[in-house]
């Protein structure tokens, strides 16, 4: 299994592609916390190994908006696509 790390800011409506965001606007949702991203994750059936609020994004430095570490096989931009689809609701 490959080791994955999901900041908030990828799923931020708020946020541009080049402020940090990954998942296309219709996905996005309006400032995700830590806990709602690992929700999402446990919802899509891959292990969350932990949490880590205390780690920020780099290009984010200045907001400790933590981070998840999971496993998961398949490609990183097709986890980015499932949780999305769990944390929006679509």
């Amino acid at each position: 299994m490959a080791i994955r790390f999901l900041y908030p800011c990828y799923f931020n409506a708020g946020l541009t592609r080049a402020q940090g965001r990954r998942v296309a606007k219709t996905l996005a949702v309006a400032s995700p916390n830590l806990a709602q991203v690992a929700r999402a994750v446990k919802q899509c059936s891959v292990t969350v190994l932990d949490e880590e609020r205390d780690i920020m994004h780099p290009a984010h430095w200045f907001s400790r908006e933590g981070r998840l570490r999971v496993e998961y096989e398949g490609s990183k931009e097709e986890l980015l696509q499932k949780v999305a689809h769990k944390l929006s609701g679509n």
